[in-house]
């Protein structure tokens, strides 16, 4: 008797997203259920339609920008029983939508930024050279492939040189230059590119009934990846840290030299979450330099315009560029295992000091 292909784990979060979005099909480019990426969706439609169905595709892109959203609505399409596939309405897609479809398996490494590793890749191997239980193929994920270890996308590569004609793999990965070249040549990329901001924003409220304010704000912090501006509705936790990063930095600006020793004394702390402080500090920095050449239309963290611009006031814009630019170096020079507490100290020094905002 034949065996039903393992079904990896799912996040139920990711599950009822896709939930969803599966109820709302009109929405959405040729009923696939994807927020944008519509030159990609029109490739594979094409593609299923004429039946030139490669048994590889690598989707790249920055993260959260939908890559795992349209391997799972291709996934859905491949194995769809209506006319127009993904459907939505029949048993395969049903069984998309609830995570249990028996021909298809995620595999990932156990959590963001681990190691896929070679043993997941034979296991995934031993379930490949099964028939297809109820479905047309079937149909592997290896979300964020780029993290598999050496021997792991070594051993993928004997399931890419002698495709299956009912198998079909679907990599995501953030570049397609962290894979080894030999993959990447044996798939077809489809290179993902973020949101515009109206797109984003529009989504935000008109599908996940998003406030037209906050919806602004999260489509500008965003950077047109969607994942993240959907996630952050209901996790606040990265807003939660943005708005304590950018309250530090607003008060370390107006400070004095001790507040801000202090201030690299608690931020030396962790090193993990100091990176992310980084990279807010940028865009921070970013829009403090667009305000003082009178562009701040475009900027990102709208919520702190007041400030913003009351910066840009009293600095010239070689101010606020040296102190990007002194950011990234931290960013640099702590990859590099810079004694951390040191290289925050003469990062805030580097900062403009600005008078107390009235």
């Amino acid at each position: 008797m034949q065996q039903k292909m393992p079904y990896c784990r799912m996040q139920n979060d990711y599950i009822s997203a896709r939930i969803n979005i599966m109820t709302q099909p009109d929405a959405f480019s040729a009923n696939w259920p994807v927020i944008g990426h519509n030159w990609a969706i029109d490739q594979l439609r094409r593609a299923l339609q004429f039946e030139r169905i490669r048994h590889a595709y690598l989707i790249t892109g920055t993260a959260s920008i939908g890559k795992t959203t349209l391997a799972w609505a291709l996934a859905t399409a491949l194995n769809c029983q209506g006319e127009t596939p993904p459907c939505g309405q029949c048993r395969s897609c049903k069984l998309m939508a609830a995570g249990s479809h028996s021909d298809v398996v995620m595999v990932e490494a156990e959590q963001v930024g681990g190691t896929l590793k070679i043993e997941q890749v034979r296991d995934l191997q031993y379930g490949l050279a099964l028939r297809p239980y109820e479905g047309r193929f079937k149909v592997a994920i290896l979300r964020r492939f780029h993290e598999a270890n050496h021997a792991a996308q070594n051993a993928l590569l004997k399931t890419l040189e002698e495709p299956s004609s009912q198998v079909v793999l679907i990599l995501t990965a953030e570049h397609g230059d962290l894979l080894l070249p030999t993959i990447v040549s044996r798939c077809q990329v489809l290179n993902l590119r973020p949101l515009g901001l109206e797109e984003t924003e529009t989504a935000l409220r008109n599908y996940w009934t998003v406030e037209p304010e906050q919806a602004t704000l999260l489509a500008r912090l965003s950077g047109g990846r969607i994942g993240w501006a959907i996630r952050s509705i209901t996790d606040t936790t990265e807003l939660d840290l943005r708005h304590e990063s950018v309250n530090a930095l607003e008060q370390a600006i107006t400070g004095t030299r001790y507040e801000r020793f202090q201030l690299a004394e608690d931020l030396a702390k962790d090193k993990p979450t100091l990176l992310t402080v980084l990279d807010i500090w940028q865009t921070y920095w970013r829009d403090v330099l667009l305000a003082t050449t009178g562009s701040q239309a475009a900027l990102v963290n709208i919520d702190h315009e007041s400030a913003i611009l009351q910066i840009a006031s009293v600095i010239v814009p070689e101010d606020a560029q040296r102190a990007l630019e002194a950011t990234r170096r931290a960013v640099t020079q702590l990859g590099q295992n810079a004694n951390t507490r040191l290289c925050i100290e003469v990062l805030l020094l580097d900062y403009p000091f600005v008078k107390p905002f009235q």
